[in-house]
């Protein structure tokens, strides 16, 4: 992936997604790509990279709204390059094949804006001392344990596939250019 451009936009309330991002990007650039990390609102455009990737952590069960919007604005763009989403969810907390799916479904809204390439779906960090009284109603209602539950290995491991992914999907657009 040599000079190759990448864009990581994400959005992020608490953090745990950024940092998902920039763990993202790591694998990334020790495969040879120059990785840009900005969260959504930050991006003005996103001409001259070779691929993006956009993540947002899930609440009430969909994407921040900025990332819709980040998706919503940009899809003529992304349409043009690989795309790659992920999600980061507290029903992973649990990874059963059925929260995967239910994760993978709140992304259809997006999904239909821009299909990706890929799809990455983690699990999060939850720290009640970070959240406000309505929030945690919500965490509460939902039963979602206090915890850090994002699975640094299998990160990197989706990270590493996403990279082989996108340089095949960039040698085949350039092979029928």
């Amino acid at each position: 992936m040599g000079n190759w451009r990448v864009l990581i936009a994400y959005a992020s309330r608490l953090g745990s997604t950024r940092e998902i991002a920039q763990a993202i990007a790591q694998v990334l650039t020790q495969r040879g790509a120059v990785v840009d990390v900005r969260a959504v609102d930050e991006v003005e455009h996103i001409q001259g990279y070779q691929a993006v990737m956009v993540g947002s952590p899930i609440r009430e069960a969909r994407w921040l709204p900025e990332a819709r919007h980040f998706v919503e604005t940009h899809r003529e763009v992304l349409r043009k390059v690989p795309l790659v989403y992920f999600a980061v969810s507290g029903l992973m907390s649990q990874p059963t094949p059925e929260h995967f799916h239910e994760v993978y479904e709140y992304l259809a809204e997006v999904r239909d804006i821009v299909e990706p390439l890929e799809v990455g779906i983690f699990a999060g960090l939850l720290d009640y001392d970070r959240l406000d009284p309505a929030q945690m109603t919500k965490v509460l209602s939902k039963g979602l344990p206090e915890g850090d539950f994002r699975r640094w290995q299998d990160i990197r491991a989706w990270a590493e596939d996403v990279a082989d992914r996108l340089l095949l999907e960039q040698a085949r657009r350039q092979a029928s250019e």
